[in-house]
């Protein structure tokens, strides 16, 4: 019997993404256990429990893996804008995946 995998999210490639308001931003979810039906969000929280209004789209036009997942985020025009130049800098966004009841969480998306 094979061991169940376990959700993660290792890294995001670039980190951090710095995605423009209305823009598609392509980046990758490294990590294990992706797989179809994958909800990919954005969050202020790490538990995310917080979506922002930032549209994430699994890239069609890339091949993904268990390990390797791309996307294609779009944060809506009303996205409130990461703001790391005020003392002190807003914290950096978390990226949610949520699949068959697993879920991870990395931090390192920007809206700009």
């Amino acid at each position: 019997m094979a061991a169940k995998t376990t959700l993660e999210i290792v890294r995001l490639d670039p980190k951090p993404v710095q995605a423009p308001l209305r823009t598609r931003t392509p980046f990758t979810l490294i990590g294990n256990g992706f797989g179809e039906g994958m909800d990919v969000y954005v969050s202020t929280k790490q538990d995310g429990s917080d979506r922002v209004d930032v549209e994430v789209l699994a890239d069609d036009s890339a091949t993904s893996t268990d390990k390797v997942w791309p996307v294609v985020a779009k944060p809506a025009l009303g996205a409130k804008p990461t703001d790391t130049t005020k003392k002190p800098p807003d914290p950096p966004l978390w990226v949610v995946i949520a699949l068959n009841g697993q879920k991870s969480a990395i931090q390192g998306f920007l809206i700009v």
